[in-house]
C-alpha cells in the first residue's frame, strides 16, 4: 500500500504525479514542486489542507 498525489487532484492545470510509502515522504516532494513549479514559495493551511485531502491510497 503507497499513497498518490497528483496535481490535477486539486485544480491545477498540470500533470504532476507522485507515489511514495507515507504521507510523510509525499509532503516535501509536493512543497518542492509547488515551489519549482508554480512558484508557490509558502503552502498555506488551506492549500495545505487541500493537498491532503487530494492525497489518496493505492
Amino acid at each position: 500500500m503507497g499513497y498518490e498525489f497528483k496535481c490535477k487532484d486539486i485544480g491545477m492545470d498540470c500533470g504532476f504525479d507522485v507515489k511514495a510509502d507515507s504521507i510523510e515522504e509525499l509532503i516535501p516532494v509536493i512543497q518542492a514542486h509547488a515551489k519549482n513549479a508554480h512558484g508557490i514559495n509558502e503552502i498555506t493551511p488551506e492549500l495545505f489542507n487541500k493537498v491532503k485531502s487530494a492525497i489518496k491510497e493505492y
